[in-house]
């Protein structure tokens, strides 16, 4: 019914109408035979669901989309998530650490790390990072660096994390 009557779902929809409804079948179903008694009380009954599920969505999203909230409560736990399970190594995770402490950082942000060694050091750990798809270029030739998620380790705290918090279906 949204995407009968303009719902976008290929670009720029922040909301995914399946997570309200998704969440717990039992209530949903209950909610919609609410509605079904045509009855302006149940006809209520399921707008207030469908309102009170969609106000929540937008609050995850306005979460997510605080810098601050996202580096406290995901991304630094991810690392944390990774290191604990061996998958990266302790220099690794202050490198990463930095990395979402300063979004675009590059190899003198990270020379403390690595005092009295030689330069060629930090740039084959840099590497290191970018070959695990931890960290990327900002772009084509640059040396200045994004953390990245896209690696299956970090990926898997991301993912886990979401799901404590609440955002993902349960």
């Amino acid at each position: 019914m949204l995407i009968r009557l303009g719902f976008n779902v290929s670009k720029g929809r922040i909301l995914n109408p399946t997570a309200v409804f998704c969440s717990n079948r039992n209530v949903y179903y209950k909610k919609l035979s609410e509605a079904d008694t045509g009855l302006d009380k149940g006809t209520l009954i399921w707008c207030d669901y469908v309102l009170k599920g969609l106000k929540d969505e937008i609050e995850k999203i306005d979460r997510l989309l605080d810098y601050d909230y996202l580096k406290k409560e995901i991304l630094l736990p991810a690392i944390g998530f990774s290191l604990e399970r061996k998958v990266i190594t302790d220099i690794e995770s202050t490198i990463l650490k930095r990395a979402v402490a300063k979004p675009l950082i590059q190899a003198s942000d990270i020379k403390d790390l690595f005092a009295g060694q030689d330069n060629a050091i930090i740039s084959r750990q840099i590497r290191k990072l970018i070959d695990k798809k931890m960290l990327a270029p900002e772009k084509e030739g640059a040396r200045k660096y994004l953390i990245r998620f896209n690696n299956n380790y970090l990926l898997r705290g991301i993912i886990t994390l979401l799901g404590e918090k609440g955002f993902l279906p349960g």
